[in-house]
């Protein structure tokens, strides 16, 4: 048969490999193939058509080695505590934290000999293999082996057969492909980080403990309230309890933001800025007027700024190598004037404030003066809000600052994860489309652009804010998934984003369609899916 690989056009046998047509240096350097808008990946025989080659620094190849990394990991603890579970439960400083059940009391030494195990199986190159199975028998064999949320998710499969995994005896599943053997896995990191362990393809590590605390407050409600992951999710909506999983998740989102509220009114009185920031799609806007009603329960007349009306000119704005202006860099925020014109308000003056023309480009100055009086805060949002040198002028004392992000506790099963990023993306393209008549593929298309920005320019200090607020539903996939999946398939095997588009597909396969008309308008969610009250 004919393939083209690279622009070359190459007759093999069928049954070929992908490593069998690739040099030394490809064969080190590439993860899985792509053909007809199809992934591949180097465990299936080459098939005929143009190949496009997944490199090991592409997002696809970023996420292909993570997830062997995790089987890795799994496969080690297997090896050296035959007994024992594990749980792979959130990200964490650009890895994940694991939990290891049936260890006692596991300590530094034990993560030691685990990365210890781990490297000697890289030595062997051990293969991992592939195995498809009627999807019936991989639910049998799992709930067989004590891993009934596997098998609980596969059960809402609609695909007769599955394929799972198998390294060093151990059989697993995963929601994507793995690379053929350990010896890809030259690059990892493990550290003792209780009461578990952080597992990293990266050296450095960041000590987020605030955002951590908050991942483990909500793994411990979901195990309190029986929705733990996505099989627990599915099986509540099937027994009918969709309104309960709503009221329940807006009640604690309800109960995050008095808590805040309160913080800020008994133990930071002197708070006169509030500085709100999180990634795209968090729903910062919605949490900045709820946040407003409850300080004015306590009395506070609240006021609301943006940060984005202290942009400097587009034709001032740097480039970013695409061409398009980088609005979310700092240096796109005239801080020497937002700095006067907080400091100038916080004294009691009356200030004239800019607003941003986004369609001119052009900063603009109309009849709008602003003074804060005694018992009035101000909120501001800006993804800038939580970086120290935004308001360097204002003492700290006066200062509260935020972050907010959809923290999702809800994983698949105890060794898949769900990305926080997918969460927000899955709202963006909703969003979008309602209101901007973008397609998902043109979100999608920009959506590197924004992640780029999220960790130049919000993650670094995530840290620095006095609290954390999670934005996600424990019923918020079910809600997404029937607005969302037309919006994906919509998409064409032609594009460029087909790709990122099947992939949140499958992703969405296993939960189970849920409703809206419990979502209070109210909702963080209503600001994605529509008929948000705050939209009047």
């Amino acid at each position: 048969m004919k393939i083209t690989l690279e622009n070359k056009v190459m007759n093999i046998e069928k049954g070929t490999y992908l490593q069998d047509v690739l040099d030394d240096v490809q064969r080190k350097d590439v993860y899985a193939y792509t053909c007809n808008g199809k992934l591949y990946s180097l465990l299936h025989p080459l098939v005929e058509g143009s190949i496009h080659l997944i490199k090991k620094n592409s997002n696809i190849g970023k996420q292909i080695y993570d997830r062997t990394l995790n089987f890795l990991f799994i496969a080690a603890v297997h090896r050296l505590y035959p007994k024992a579970h594990v749980h792979v439960e959130h990200a964490l400083s650009n890895g994940v934290f694991c939990e290891i059940e049936q260890v006692n009391f596991l300590t530094p030494k034990d993560v030691e000999n685990i990365e210890k195990e781990m490297k000697s199986m890289v030595l062997e190159k051990l293969p991992i293999k592939k195995i498809k199975v009627q999807t019936n028998d991989a639910v049998s064999y799992f709930l067989k082996n004590g891993m009934e949320n596997k098998a609980n998710v596969l059960k809402y499969r609609m695909k007769k057969e599955s394929s799972i995994y198998e390294l060093d005896g151990m059989k697993d599943y995963f929601y994507g492909i793995m690379l053929p053997n350990t010896s890809y896995l030259t690059s990892f990191k493990l550290r003792y980080y209780a009461p578990g362990i952080w597992l990293s393809s990266q050296n450095k590590f960041v000590n987020q403990m605030k955002l951590f605390e908050v991942f483990q407050s909500f793994e411990e409600w979901g195990r309190q309230i029986g929705v733990s992951n996505i099989a627990q999710l599915n099986q509540n909506i099937v027994n009918g309890k969709m309104d309960e999983l709503v009221l329940m998740s807006e009640t604690m989102a309800e109960k995050q933001l008095e808590d805040i509220a309160s913080d800020i009114i008994n133990e930071h009185p002197n708070t006169k800025f509030i500085m709100i920031s999180g990634p795209s799609s968090a729903g910062k806007t919605t949490f900045s007027k709820r946040l407003a009603i409850h300080l004015r329960i306590h009395g506070k007349e609240p006021i609301t700024i943006s940060m984005d009306d202290f942009y400097i000119n587009r034709e001032n704005c740097h480039l970013l190598p695409d061409g398009n202006y980088d609005f979310d860099s700092i240096d796109a925020v005239d801080l020497p004037l937002f700095n006067e014109t907080l400091l100038k308000l916080s004294c009691g003056e009356e200030v004239k404030m800019p607003r941003y023309n986004f369609k001119t480009g052009k900063r603009e100055w109309k009849d709008r003066t602003l003074k804060m009086y005694e018992n009035q805060i101000m909120i501001i949002e800006g993804i800038h809000g939580l970086n120290p040198i935004s308001s360097a002028y204002m003492p700290e004392k006066i200062k509260y600052r935020i972050y907010i992000n959809a923290l999702t506790h809800l994983n698949f099963d105890d060794h898949n994860h769900f990305p926080t990023s997918d969460y927000r993306l899955l709202r963006r393209i909703i969003r979008d489309s309602q209101f901007r008549g973008w397609s998902a593929a043109d979100t999608i298309k920009f959506w590197g652009n924004v992640r780029d920005a999220e960790d130049k320019y919000i993650y670094p200090y995530q840290e620095e804010a006095n609290a954390i607020f999670n934005s996600s539903m424990i019923y918020e996939l079910a809600v997404l998934k029937p607005l969302v999946k037309p919006l994906l398939e919509a998409i064409t095997p032609e594009q460029g984003e087909y790709l990122e588009a099947n992939r949140l597909c499958k992703l969405l396969d296993y939960i189970v369609d849920g409703t809206t008309k419990a979502i209070p308008r109210t909702s963080i969610l209503s600001e994605f899916i529509g008929n948000s009250i705050f939209d009047l």
